[in-house]
């Protein structure tokens, strides 16, 4: 595995910092109020061929993860597949289908991909080295219309994984959004109960912050404050701050072993010694691990 990249923000000025990381929540929650939730990414389909090649590296990394995991005994193969919160588009499961997945699934609080432009998947089925485009086709329309078969999505606005317990899921896998799923402790939880024996478990998750001008300037922005203030600024979809230590625990109480981290960037050590005294108190326990700033975790039901 590569090392994690190293970030080292080039400024420290912890008060600025958290007067002005109260004006993004603030303005963040009052622009979530004015116009929902509308994309997951900080690129829009404008650029088509962008969205796409996004979605083949989502795709393409999550295969060497698991590749990694499983001492290379891992195919997509005849595997079925369960994505938590796919965000904008489908693309990720019509790349799996084209390698050979039995079925993909896919459960979000938001229904984005009804506004995925047709021309994202002309695109995207143009340029699948294999598989069968026709029935891919065939499968995205089928959805479209309500219809699922092998491609299935579910909106969901409760999150509610039960609504999967038929579905023999092999692969659970999630890019960059259990950072932000309200009650993590419950959907592992539930996941818990609707998978089998052997199914493993790969998510990516994003610890910084997420506010785009801040979040370079200041990753731990979002750590600053407390409780309650944080809670105030709250929107559904607002980072729920857990750290990795917490997620690893969620999963070993709810039957998950070979529980894997991996941290994907930290920050510089110099800058986390300056920055986390200014953070609130319940980030200063080392355990928080507050130069992780993205990870990858794997675990396997037993």
């Amino acid at each position: 595995m590569n090392e994690p990249q190293v970030l080292k923000p080039t400024t420290i000025a912890n008060s600025w910092h958290y007067f002005f990381g109260l004006i993004f929540l603030c303005l963040n929650k009052i622009r979530h109020a004015l116009l929902g939730y509308k994309t997951p990414r900080t690129f829009s389909f404008a650029d088509i061929p962008q969205a796409v090649a996004y979605d083949k590296q989502v795709v393409y990394k999550w295969k060497e993860y698991l590749r990694d995991y499983t001492n290379d005994q891992f195919t997509w193969a005849n595997k079925n597949i369960l994505e938590l919160g796919p965000g904008a588009d489908l693309g990720n499961g019509l790349i799996l289908l084209s390698e050979g997945a039995a079925k993909y699934n896919a459960l979000d609080v938001h229904n984005l991909v009804k506004n995925t432009p047709p021309e994202f998947y002309s695109y995207l089925l143009s340029h699948l080295p294999s598989g069968d485009k026709g029935i891919l086709k065939r499968q995205l329309e089928l959805t479209q219309q309500g219809g699922n078969d092998k491609l299935n999505f579910i909106c969901e606005p409760n999150f509610d994984l039960t609504v999967l317990k038929n579905e023999n899921i092999d692969i659970v896998v999630s890019q960059a959004a259990f950072e932000h799923f309200t009650d993590v402790k419950k959907t592992i939880s539930q996941l818990s109960q609707i998978v089998k024996p052997g199914t493993i478990f790969l998510a990516e998750i994003d610890l910084k912050t997420h506010t785009r001008w801040i979040r370079d300037i200041d990753p731990l922005n979002i750590y600053r404050y407390n409780d309650r203030i944080y809670n105030f600024f709250k929107f559904q979809g607002s980072p729920n701050r857990l750290r990795p230590d917490q997620y690893q625990q969620i999963l070993w109480d709810n039957g998950w072993t070979k529980v894997t981290i991996k941290y994907e960037s930290i920050l510089d050590s110099e800058y986390t010694k300056k920055v986390v005294p200014s953070l609130d108190k319940q980030f200063h326990d080392l355990k928080s691990s507050m130069n992780c700033l993205s990870l990858i975790i794997w675990a396997t039901k037993k």
